[in-house]
């Protein structure tokens, strides 16, 4: 009874609104490595901790690479806010137990105004992220547990200034008692910042913590896979995610999710709502997202992921 009751006490205190604003926000940097990484993802509302067998899935937890039976690759791109845009790219190969990925990661924040104290025009300059890494996923020892870990060189870019930091994320995946269903963890962003943006000074990183579950819904018409994570960065206040992937008539899939990272609403518009829906023919899937932010707009996402 006391494990029921303490995770009702974290639900409920991730539920509650904050009564002010994490202390830690705005605290870490190279902060592009919490725009999440893929399209199906994105649609399930960053639920992933605990998906299996797909390529988008190292950026969440490096263990989901494991169950990929054959050489994969994906392309994903991001239509970010403010004119912003960013892309994924991986390929993926299994060898008997273990999977191996490299992929990149990076976000172009376009053409940026440059003044100086008074107002005046400077022209422009630039600004751009890039994550690049190395993933493995293996089975260890009974066929229920998988593990996985990412290495990761980073590098950040203002103008003149950068940054470079090397990280390491660390993930596992289990397989519960519950027919079905399969439990998540990962821990994401460990590591150090070799160089800061100035001489003196060297950001925080952004420590990211998933726990998350994965069930196939059993006695369905259709196939149904629901998905949920519990989130604990370091420089923000815990929050859920949900999502909910529904196959209909051949490949075709709809997708919808939420977060409690923003709720409440505006314009009429309910936020932290994301949907998606996806496309499986033959040895290629196509993917799309959608989801919005308060005074931000909106964000567009596409993908393809094909075996070879």
């Amino acid at each position: 009874m006391r494990y029921y009751a303490f995770a009702a006490c974290i639900l409920l205190s991730t539920l509650t609104p904050a009564s002010a604003i994490n202390p830690n926000a705005g605290t870490t940097g190279f902060n592009f490595l919490k725009i999440g990484v893929g399209t199906r993802a994105a649609a399930l509302g960053g639920a992933y901790a605990a998906v299996s067998g797909n390529i988008e899935a190292s950026a969440w937890n490096p263990a989901g690479l494991f169950g990929l039976s054959e050489r994969t690759a994906a392309l994903a791109y991001n239509s970010y806010f403010v004119d912003s845009q960013a892309g994924f790219a991986s390929i993926a190969a299994p060898k008997g137990s273990r999977v191996h990925a490299l992929s990149v990661h990076y976000v172009s924040y376009g053409d940026l105004w440059h003044t100086d104290a008074e107002g005046r025009d400077l022209g422009t300059f630039s600004a751009t992220d890039l994550a690049a890494y190395l993933s493995i996923a293996q089975q260890l020892g009974p066929d229920w547990l998988a593990v996985g870990a990412n290495l990761k060189a980073v590098y950040s870019n203002i103008a003149e200034f950068s940054s470079d930091a090397y990280l390491a994320d660390l993930g596992l995946l289990v397989r519960a008692p519950i027919e079905g269903t399969t439990l998540g963890a990962a821990i994401s962003n460990l590591g150090f910042v070799r160089s800061g943006y100035t001489e003196g000074f060297k950001d925080s990183l952004p420590v990211h913590i998933r726990l998350g579950m994965a069930h196939h819904l059993a006695h369905m018409p259709v196939p149904v896979l629901l998905v949920a994570d519990f989130n604990l960065p370091n420089d923000n206040d815990s929050y859920l995610a949900f999502g909910l992937e529904i196959q209909l008539a051949g490949g075709l899939y709809i997708r919808p999710g939420y977060t409690t990272q923003q709720t409440g609403s505006q314009d009429e518009e309910p936020l932290g709502l994301s949907a998606g829906a996806g496309l499986i023919m033959d040895r290629y899937a196509i993917d799309y997202a959608y989801s919005s932010s308060p005074d931000l707009g909106q964000v567009h996402r596409a993908s393809i992921i094909g075996t070879f």
